[in-house]
């Protein structure tokens, strides 16, 4: 069974959408830009392995740290305690 949920963020005419979707080994989310995936992340970034989040909450508030990330002209990349503050929370 796969879940699918679309979250998403506008600013200045960028569309981001936020897909958060469920697999057999857990979740993961997809940043979509343009109808085009712009980030496909199946798995927690900055974890050894192929890990995928545990619930959807934890994939939901990674995914929009990296849109903000993003929005903000940032790198999308996470850092190891960015990661573990949403997971910890």
């Amino acid at each position: 069974m796969i879940v699918l949920l679309t979250i998403i963020f506008t600013k200045r005419g960028h569309f981001y959408e936020l897909e958060l979707y469920k697999s057999e080994q857990g979740w993961g989310y997809d940043i979509v830009k343009n109808n085009k995936t712009y980030i496909h992340q199946p798995y927690m970034p900055v974890v050894e392995g192929q890990v995928p989040f545990s619930t959807r909450r934890t994939a939901k508030k990674t995914g929009e740290l990296v849109v903000e990330k993003i929005r903000n002209h940032e790198s999308p990349a996470l850092t190891r305690e960015e990661l573990e503050a949403i997971v910890g929370n």
